[in-house]
């Protein structure tokens, strides 16, 4: 944590610490894990969600453009950034019908 910059703070929901620098946290309560050859498996209720106003849209919603989060593409070994709307949930496959 020291090389990287961040500064963690305890959780008061989750025995954890939560790290300040980043615009959302999800704070979660481990059910349980289950290992599988070279898979773990991790089930965790989330029992409290921050988000930083910064990263909003006039909505209240998150704006991917704003949040700028990455993903990990274990396949190519690389970090990817997530925002790109490609569809709507629960709509555009309907479409298909």
């Amino acid at each position: 944590m020291e090389k990287s910059g961040f500064h963690t703070v305890k959780s008061e929901f989750v025995d954890a610490p939560v790290i300040e620098e980043l615009p959302i946290s999800l704070e979660c309560r481990v059910e349980e894990i289950n290992q599988y050859d070279k898979t773990l498996r991790i089930v965790a209720e989330i029992v409290n969600v921050s988000v930083d106003e910064e990263v909003l849209d006039g909505e209240g919603k998150i704006d991917p453009e704003k949040l700028k989060a990455i993903s990990y593409d274990p396949a190519n070994r690389a970090y990817l950034r997530v925002g790109e709307k490609v569809g709507t949930a629960f709509s555009d496959g309907k479409k298909l019908n």
